[in-house]
């Protein structure tokens, strides 16, 4: 079982209320809240962020709609925190909370579990019921997927790229070997062949040749 399905059984769950995740790095922790959110969106939950928890008391607050409502805590420390939030009544309401390595490894018994360590195989399995992404080809695929592997707080946002522009995610790359004469070949490659489609390349060509003069003069 893949996080991802972890997350969404979690959140159908009424015998638990907290699920603990590692912060892995700060781009990672990004990376999964931001999963989180996408999971709470599909189903209907209300999201509050966080990042002062002092008392149970002071979190929650009834709902006069009866909706569903999770939280995303990013507090270093347990503290009394998982035996605060183990006493909540409402088994709806969840609570994802990011803890140091070594909180996390003492509460492997108290709470659901998520190993923030297999982030990449959660961005393989996020992509996979995405019908939009499994239309790019298989060079862009991969492109996108190694710009992930290395940059995962930038996943959701270059996925949405991804959807307008399959050569957005070439604007994250490296291009050492670039000269202002092999930019404006493809300028004029582009140009000639213009449409819609490719104001974004154009756009990072033009910001390329921009870079290139800078250092160069």
């Amino acid at each position: 079982m893949n996080n991802l399905d972890k997350i969404n059984l979690f959140l159908d769950d009424r015998n638990n209320t907290t699920m603990v995740l590692p912060k892995v790095s700060a781009e990672v922790v990004i990376f999964y809240q931001l999963l989180i959110l996408e999971v709470l969106k599909s189903k209907n939950f209300l999201c509050k962020k966080i990042e002062n928890y002092k008392n149970i008391n002071e979190l929650i607050a009834p709902s006069l709609f009866e909706e569903k409502s999770a939280y995303i805590i990013d507090i270093g420390m347990t503290k009394s925190i998982i035996e605060d939030l183990s006493g909540v009544q409402d088994k709806s309401q969840k609570f994802f909370i990011f803890v140091n390595y070594s909180s996390y490894k003492k509460n492997s018994l108290h709470s659901v579990q998520l190993n923030a360590y297999d982030y990449k195989k959660d961005m393989t399995s996020f992509i996979q019921q995405d019908q939009n992404f499994q239309s790019l080809t298989n060079k862009s695929k991969n492109d996108f997927l190694n710009i992930s592997y290395d940059n995962p707080h930038l996943f959701f946002s270059e996925l949405q790229k991804s959807k307008v522009n399959t050569l957005s995610f070439d604007q994250l790359k490296d291009y050492d070997n670039d000269t202002i004469l092999s930019i404006r070949k493809e300028i004029f490659k582009y140009k000639n062949e213009f449409s819609i489609k490719m104001l974004p390349k154009l756009y990072g060509l033009f910001k390329r040749e921009v870079k290139i003069k800078k250092f160069n003069f």
